[in-house]
């Protein structure tokens, strides 16, 4: 499977668990990562749900996963249902380093930062 470079690739942004966050099909390089914290989804396959894990298998693959926090995953995963990923296909495409100026400057209120108050909720 083909390695992106997150540093140079726009990513689409999204909301997980409440977080913006930003998502990307492919399988990014870590080494590409820098202040982000870096996860995978994978697929619903063979009765498991989709779920936030730190590496997924190649065969049920899903996305990346790039958020300004840490995410809790319980065993080593987080099941992920509709309501916990919002993925508007109008949304905004971000570098990791615009997202990181967007969501993650220090004049930036931390409730204004993450988590739904960002959407006005």
């Amino acid at each position: 499977m083909t390695m992106i470079n997150a540093a140079l690739t726009p990513m689409q942004e999204i909301e997980i668990f409440g977080c913006p966050a930003l998502f990307t099909p492919h399988r990014v390089s870590r080494d590409t990562v820098h202040m982000l914290c870096c996860y995978e989804m994978r697929a619903a396959v063979n009765g498991r749900p989709f779920a936030l894990v730190d590496r997924a298998e190649d065969s049920s693959f899903f996305g990346t996963v790039l958020t300004p926090v840490p995410m809790e995953l319980p065993e080593g995963q987080k099941t992920v249902g509709p309501e916990d990923f919002a993925c508007d296909p109008l949304a905004s495409h971000y570098t990791p380093a615009l997202f990181e100026q967007k969501y993650m400057e220090p004049e930036a209120a931390s409730a204004e930062r993450f988590g739904k108050a960002l959407y006005g909720e």
